[in-house]
């Protein structure tokens, strides 16, 4: 568990947005080791946990996208039915919101990789601990 840099690419929701900025990423090296992209309507935001968070920030403005940087909590959970249960009830119980989340297990896997956006940082890494 532990803070980490997330890349958020704010594109116009309309077809070919991710295979750019994957096609862009690829050239520079950078690998995307999580992601979520939802259309809201004009701007979205699509976001990333990437290999180089400064490398991708510079390609992806070299392209004129708007480009924002956030901390974010990433969890290594074992893929067991409760576990988030677990991680809201804890956050709840220290007054901390889940802005958003994102999460991911590989087929076969016994972890599962979360992404959360909270509220206070220091304060989940505090009531997740030992989880």
């Amino acid at each position: 568990m532990g803070k980490t840099k997330q890349v958020s690419v704010w594109v116009d929701s309309t077809p070919g947005q991710i295979a750019k900025i994957g096609r862009a990423l690829a050239k520079a090296r950078v690998n995307i080791t999580a992601f979520t992209a939802y259309g809201t309507g004009g701007e979205s935001p699509i976001r990333m946990l990437v290999t180089s968070p400064a490398k991708a920030k510079k390609v992806l403005r070299s392209l004129d996208f708007r480009v924002t940087e956030e901390d974010v909590l990433r969890l290594t959970l074992p893929d067991k039915p409760g576990k988030l249960a677990d991680v809201g009830e804890r956050l709840a119980k220290a007054h901390i919101n889940i802005d958003y989340a994102y999460s991911s297990v590989a087929k076969g896997g016994k972890k599962a990789d979360l992404v959360m956006a909270v509220s206070d940082l220091a304060g989940a890494g505090k009531a997740l601990k030992g989880l």
